[in-house]
This record gives structure tokens, sequence and C-alpha cells, in this order.
């Protein structure tokens, strides 16, 4: 029997917070949450291993509820594009790349943005720097991506080409949106062990931020043999791609499927793109496109019929919907079936929908907040009141969990937490520290229909970080310089 009890100040919940002494877990779940004397003569006859957390203060793990393991894998390992300010600075970063890497023969990329680099390149912009080669570029989104003519040429992309940018003459300008993107990212990624290694190293990352558990989305087939040996230090509830349910159902794989560390939860569903690239469904056009209002990517008659198949199984269909009329899809489409419905994003939220998110469970992005400021009022006009509506969503009763849509934001939770606070400067509406802390923990669960993660309370999973400084206890500004000094996940340590 395999006991760890922990000494000092500890938050076992922050929805209402409660704080304990002392905390034991046995075999990985919590039994005794506070009376540190009652724990001590357990321990007695137990043999635990002690831990003093009180050079910090002890919490929940965070649970990063909407996350792509492999897109940071890939941005990570491939060309990193985040902040590129010019075609020309995109160009240099990818010649970089190649010199160090020169026997490469796929070129994979993440992270450029033409609100920043004036233009949207072409695959005219990277055919000399790659040669023959494919090359994918992903934008920072992850809703359109560049490609080398060479990728074009030889990619399978029968059926998608309402999703393929041309230029004025009608040929293909190298740019790919929503479908074609996915499309093509299956067809050029790593294999299966190359790819593995990639994302385990980002889930020893992860954990030393402090997360314990991360809604894993879009997982792609070739990484579940080894997803599922049991090798990361993290919990992962997992989310295949839309077009994996027909699998799902033909091996009978119910929601669950798996085993405390690592289990199938659901699908992901994309009902529009994203904002920066002018793809999210709006009722109305962009106010800097005029005559573009985005693009609907399933109708109402596909969510509720996929709702209905995967309800069937008890998995859960995670519905990206950024723009209000993605928003609309959503609600007509699954009337009468939310039990296992969650939303991805709800971005913006006219005044008409907030009744309807009564109920649902919403996967929310704070640093969304401050990575559009620059640019989304011009794409919105007035409508920019409707955007990340976090606290009247919270007043409506909706079930709110934290995420960042990494690698479209950073890991860092303690970051993440200063962008929901109002810590950094953005725009929308901002949550207290207790609804955030809430909301990263026990919120995320909800979200991913876990009821043993999120707390520490007796019956939960004894998942528990130690931070440097107390998060209640600081300015929201300063939540970003908090780390975290210690993990432990079933109540064994992964971090440091």
């Amino acid at each position: 029997m395999r006991s760890t009890a922990f000494f000092g100040r500890i938050y076992t919940s922050f929805g209402p917070t409660k704080v304990v002494d002392s905390l034991l877990a046995v075999n990985g779940t919590v039994v005794l949450a506070g009376d540190s004397r009652r724990i001590e003569a357990a321990c007695r006859e137990l043999e635990c291993d002690e831990v003093d957390v009180s050079r910090g203060v002890g919490m929940p793990g965070f649970i990063d509820a909407h996350m792509h393991l492999s897109g940071l894998a890939i941005q990570d390992e491939g060309v990193d594009l985040r902040g590129v300010k010019s075609v020309e600075e995109l160009r240099a970063r990818v010649r970089d790349y190649l010199k160090a890497h020169p026997s490469l023969s796929v070129v994979l990329g993440r992270g450029w943005d033409d609100n920043l680099m004036g233009r949207t390149p072409t695959s005219a912009d990277i055919d000399d720097i790659v040669g023959g080669r494919p090359a994918l570029l992903i934008r920072v989104c992850g809703h359109a991506a560049l490609v080398s003519s060479s990728a074009l040429g030889s990619l399978d992309l029968s059926g998608l080409s309402g999703f393929i940018d041309r230029g004025p003459d009608g040929s293909p300008t190298g740019v790919i949106r929503e479908d074609a993107v996915i499309r093509a990212l299956r067809q050029l990624e790593p294999g299966p062990e190359e790819y593995m290694t990639y994302v385990e190293a980002e889930a020893r990352r992860l954990v030393s931020q402090g997360i314990t558990a991360v809604g894993f989305i879009n997982v792609p087939l070739k990484l579940m043999p080894g997803l599922t040996s049991g090798s990361l230090p993290i919990r992962l509830r997992l989310y295949l791609d839309a077009d994996a349910l027909g699998l799902l159902e033909a091996l009978g794989v119910h929601g669950g499927f798996g085993n405390d560390m690592v289990k199938v939860s659901g699908i992901k569903v994309f009902a529009d793109g994203s904002l920066g690239a002018r793809t999210a469904y709006l009722s109305e056009p962009y106010s800097d496109d005029p005559g573009n209002r985005g693009r609907a990517l399933v109708d109402e008659a596909y969510m509720s019929a996929t709702l209905r198949r995967a309800s069937a199984l008890g998995l859960q269909v995670a519905v990206h919907a950024i723009g209000d009329a993605a928003l609309d899809v959503l609600l007509r489409g699954s009337k009468g079936m939310r039990e296992h419905l969650r939303v991805e994003h709800a971005s913006l939220v006219r005044d008409d929908q907030l009744p309807a998110l009564r109920g649902l469970r919403i996967a929310i992005q704070p640093m969304f907040r401050v990575d559009d400021a620059p640019w989304i009022r011009s794409r919105l006009g007035d409508r920019v009141r409707w955007a990340y509506r976090f606290r009247e969503m919270l007043s409506a009763g909706a079930a709110l969990g934290l995420s960042t849509d990494a690698p479209v934001s950073p890991t860092d939770p303690w970051l993440n937490l200063a962008a929901a606070t109002g810590g950094l400067e953005g725009v929308g509406q901002a949550l207290s520290a207790e609804e955030a802390l809430h909301a990263y923990t026990r919120g995320s669960a909800e979200v991913l229909g876990d009821e043993r993660l999120g707390s520490l309370e007796v019956g939960s999973l004894a998942d528990l970080i130690v931070a440097s400084r107390d998060p209640l206890e600081v300015e929201p500004g300063e939540l970003k310089g908090v780390r975290t000094l210690e993990a432990y996940v079933g109540g064994l340590r992964v971090y440091p």
C-alpha cells in the first residue's frame, strides 16, 4: 500500500475555498484531509512518505481543459514562427532552421500571424528556401497554414477545394484553411515513435509548470498506442478527430475507456474557424472584411446526428464554436442532447444567447482576450462587447474550465491566471482569483466530465502542486511571477 502524507497550508478546493493543514493519500487517492494528528497516527501504521509543503502553499494541480499536445510538439520541434513581423523574417527563420537540420525531408512549423506580418505569406515566399521538400507552416491559430508548392502538389486534399485559397488568376496561393490543414498535417506529421518522443518532452515540461491533467484535443490516431502505454507523468483525457467516431463505434470504445492516467473522453468537432483568420462564423460580416461572415463547417443536422451517435457510447462531443453564428448552430443542433456536450471557446456571445448557456460546460482561454486585443476592435466593431464575456457566462449558469488552447497561447498556467483575473490588459471580462482558480481546477474537471479530478477533497485523485506564493494573496498582475515548486500526480512526485 503506497501512502503519502502532506503537511502545511493546503487548499483542497476553490469553490468554495477550503484550507487544511495536512492531507493523506493512499494508492493515489485522498483519504484524509485535515487533522494532522490523525494523519500522523495513520502514518505510524502505514509508513507514509511525508512531504512538507511549508516552503510554499499546496493546492490542486492545474487542469488545462483544451490543449493540442501534438501541436505543441510540432511548434517546439519544428520551425518556431511565433512573433515574426514580416515575410522576410519568416523566410529567415525557415532558412536558419534548415541550416540546423539539413537532412530533413519534411519541414513543419507553426506560429506565424499575418496581423503582425502586414500580409499573408504565399508559397512563392518559401519555395526557393525549402526546395523540393514538402513544407507545412501552420498559422498561430491552427486554422490556416502555408504550404510549399511541392506539398500542395503531393498532398491528398481531394474534396477540399473550398479550403484552398486562390489568387485572381485562380491558381493556389499556398494558403490552406480548416479541414485542409488537418488533412495535410495528418499526412506530413512525424512517425509514431518520433512523435511520442516529442510529446513526452512536452508532458514533462507541463508538469514542471504545475499542470497535472490535460484535455488533449485532436489526438492523432498514430499516437494512441504510445499514449495508452502509461509512460507519461501527466493525466490525459483524449479527444480524437471527428472522423474517428466511426472507428470508435466499430471497436465499441465507450467514454472513459482506459484508466485514471489516460482515458478516451470524446471527439472534437469544428463548427467554425478563428477570428484571427477571419474564418469564425459570424451573424454579420467582419467590420474589416465586408461581405465575409466566415463559414460554418457543420450544420445543425450534422451536430444532432453526431451528438446522438457519440452519446450512445458515452463519449463527449467537444464543439469548437468561436463566432456567434457558430454558437447558434451548436445551440440549435444540441437541443435535448447536452449531457455529453462541451463547448470550446464561445468567444463571441450575443445578449440573446447568454440564457441558453445555462448548464453548458465551456472551455475558455483567458489569454485570447490579451492576444486579440491589438486587432479585435477593427475586426468586430461594436460587437467587441460580445467578446470574452466570462463573468456573464458564469452568471448565466455555465460551468467554465480554463485552458490555453496551446500552442495557440503559452502553456504557463500562472500567466493564464494573470490574464483571467485582469492582471494582463485585454478585452472582455476578468474573473476573481477564486473564480479563476476554481475554473482551472474543479471547473476544468467538470468540462472533462471527470468527477475525481480538480480538488483535494476526500475521494479525489491526489494531484497536488506546491506554489511559491499563495495565489489568493497576490495581486492579479503578480500571478504571472508565481512558480510551481513541486508537483505530485496520484501522490507520487513527478517534479522536480
